[in-house]
């Protein structure tokens, strides 16, 4: 039995504690999963990344990354047989991220390398500076993708003061863990072109193949590719990465090895295979430590070949300049001095138990990821909180929608989701002491209503009228009287709906509308009067019409005397309830037989297209022609031949 103390020993004292909060806490103790387990850390040359990659998801706005990183490799026989060469290099790198979309670094980079075969055997480059600018976007959930552009100086030799590069490249990263928060990877591709001029600082003929690599010469531009993994977990993250650099604009493909032979471009362009660990225990604070192994082992003259391997120290910290200055991030913590457990013991004895040891016994986190149900795409600024609990709710990740509750009592819990815009969302979930569960959460878009304005009206007169909305996902029936027909407004949620409209003494309408979330649209309807004498009525399976459709001699041009004869046609599908039907266009015989099958074809989609412009529905329409194919008289005579010259409606659905 573990009971709470009261003896003096377990008074309370109150004190107060203003601590910075952390932009990049600790990952030590993290679960295995924990989202927080990913650090943004700088680059060898400055920006987020891996080593050598640059990543396309920048972190958090306002932080300033600075990292230190230190080169080393010795080994015989580089870059040419019976050569000893050593290397020793450091960078230097600021990075900042000013705004969510954009990270800009500078870097300075200092080297030294001995080798038996330069003259003179120790050459030093300083003062190599790089400055980049990186603007990167997230287009799907977990997926960022932009451009990096770098500008580079290189230090001269002897006349030549300074050379410059330029290097634009294709940047980026995919977290896995989108797909599932169960699955702690991340992935980088980056894709550029590199330029740089030092090939412009000695003349090519006074160097040998260890002084071109001691200055770092390179007479080409190169085609970079990299792509790399990382693997955020606690205290460690490792990662891997390939890189690749092919030279262009080489004469014939082949350049010059140092003895002299010809080598193919391929088998000398750089390649190296980067091993490593960040490590992330200490908060703000990256440790990075990898290997780099050349996968190259040719060299040809003009191009920077590759050390079997490289090993590679570096440290990287981070300061949010709001949080050092203060300000809304500091958070008072009140320390207090907690009753002292006490455990009862079957022999009758008591124990005392620390208090952090029942606590971190009895409670559990939450981490997931809030989605729009519909699109799939992560929800920023979404409160997480939890039902019957005084715990201020957590806000998920305005970048990736991720969101980490407060350590909760373990057993049932409901987690209560709130978002402007959506419906609120509770789920229960029974937690594990000591673990952190994982979970999606999916909120659905509130459907807010269209907000129609209607008007029915005959020559600007309003007119009592019979609205039905068919399909879309709440059809309606909606009658007016003659004194607010001629304006009114309906609410419907969104969605595609067919409107006919009917008043008594006019020819029926319709039209089909597609109605969004929360718009606002004004729906009119001029109703032309009935006619005196009908010429349009229903058979069994055709419509009859007692005069024809009429058209421009040799075309398919509708006259105007035609409309109101097919306004009919309208009122009688719609009040009649006809769904489809097929318009025929037949010729008499008189000319060329292909000519008239395709006038007969024209002139019925000249009908229907009428039809479909004056509101109905293009799939209960279809059109066809026949030519002179189906004469209903004598092509003899000129009577015969004007009956001949006609379009049919025929009905297909009723």
């Amino acid at each position: 039995m573990v009971g709470y103390s009261t003896q003096p020993g377990a008074a309370v004292t109150p004190g107060v504690d203003q601590t910075y909060e952390a932009h990049s806490p600790s990952t030590l103790g993290n679960p295995w999963m924990d989202a927080r387990n990913l650090r943004h850390a700088s680059t060898s040359t400055g920006g987020v990344g891996l080593l050598r990659l640059g990543g396309a998801d920048l972190g958090r706005k306002g932080v300033l990354r600075f990292s230190a990183t230190g080169e080393f490799f010795s080994t015989p026989d580089f870059p040419v047989r019976g050569a000893n060469n050593t290397r020793t290099g450091g960078t230097f790198a600021v990075g900042y991220v000013p705004l969510d979309f954009l990270d800009v670094s500078l870097a300075y980079t200092a080297s030294t390398n001995t080798n038996t075969r330069s003259s003179p055997a120790l050459i030093q480059a300083l003062g190599d500076v790089t400055l980049g600018a990186r603007a990167t976007k997230q287009w799907l959930p977990g997926l960022w993708a932009g451009t990096d552009v770098r500008v580079m100086t290189f230090s001269g030799v002897g006349s030549n003061q300074v050379a410059f590069g330029f290097s634009p490249r294709a940047v980026a990263t995919f977290d896995a863990r989108a797909l599932s928060p169960t699955l702690p990877l991340r992935v980088h591709a980056n894709l550029g072109l590199l330029m740089d001029g030092t090939g412009s600082l000695v003349d090519a003929d006074r160097l040998n193949a260890s002084e071109e690599y001691a200055l770092g010469i390179n007479r080409y531009s190169r085609l970079s590719v990299g792509l790399g993994l990382e693997a955020p977990l606690p205290v460690v993250t490792p990662f891997v990465e390939y890189g690749l650099a092919s030279p262009l604009g080489v004469p014939d493909g082949q350049l010059a090895a140092p003895d002299g032979s010809l080598v193919s471009v391929a088998s000398v362009a750089p390649q190296t295979l980067g091993l490593g660990l960040k490590l992330t225990a200490v908060q703000n604070l990256t440790f990075t430590a990898a290997a780099e192994l050349g996968l190259t082992r040719m060299v040809g003259r003009g191009v920077q070949p590759v050390p079997p391997f490289n090993l590679v120290l570096g440290a990287s910290f981070n300061v949010d300049p709001a949080l050092q200055a203060g300000g809304t991030r500091i958070v008072e913590r009140v320390v207090v001095r907690e009753p002292v457990a006490v455990q009862q013991t079957p022999a009758g004895t008591q124990t005392q138990v620390a208090p952090t040891q029942v606590a971190q016994a009895a409670t559990a986190q939450v981490s997931g990821v809030v989605v729009d149900a519909k699109t799939r795409q992560p929800l920023p600024g979404v409160l997480v909180a939890t039902v019957d609990s005084t715990l201020p709710p957590v806000a998920s990740d305005p970048r990736d929608g991720r969101f980490l509750t407060y350590a909760l009592p373990s057993g049932p819990v409901k987690l209560s989701v709130r978002k402007d815009g959506y419906l609120p969302l509770e789920k229960e979930l029974v937690l594990e002491a000591g673990k952190t569960a994982s979970v999606e959460l999916e909120l659905v878009a509130e459907v807010k209503p269209a907000t129609l304005a209607l008007a029915v009206t005959s020559k600007r007169k309003p007119v009592a009228a019979t609205l039905a909305f068919l399909g879309g996902p709440a059809p309606r029936q909606v009658k007016y009287s003659q004194a607010d027909a001629a304006s009114h407004q309906l609410q419907l949620p969104a969605g595609l709906y067919v409107v006919e409209v009917t008043a008594p003494g006019f020819l029926a309408q319709t039209r089909a509308v597609q109605v969004a979330d929360g718009a606002a649209l004004d729906l009119t309807f001029d109703l032309e009067p009935e006619p005196k004498q009908w010429q349009v009525k229903r058979e069994s399976d055709k419509l009859e019409l007692l005069q024809q459709v009429r058209f421009a001699d040799g075309k398919a041009v509708l006259l105007p005397d035609s409309y109101p004869l097919l306004s009919q046609v309208m009122d009688l599908m719609v009040r009649t309830g006809i769904q489809r039907i097929r318009i025929e266009g037949h010729t008499d015989n008189q000319g060329d037989k292909t000519a008239n099958l395709n006038l007969s074809k024209e002139r019925a989609r000249a009908v229907a297209d009428y039809l479909i412009k004056a509101g109905l529905d293009p799939a209960r329409i279809e059109s066809e022609g026949f030519g002179d194919s189906r004469p209903v008289a004598p092509n003899m005579t000129p009577r015969g031949r004007e009956l001949n010259r006609r379009v049919d409606f025929v009905i297909l659905d009723r």
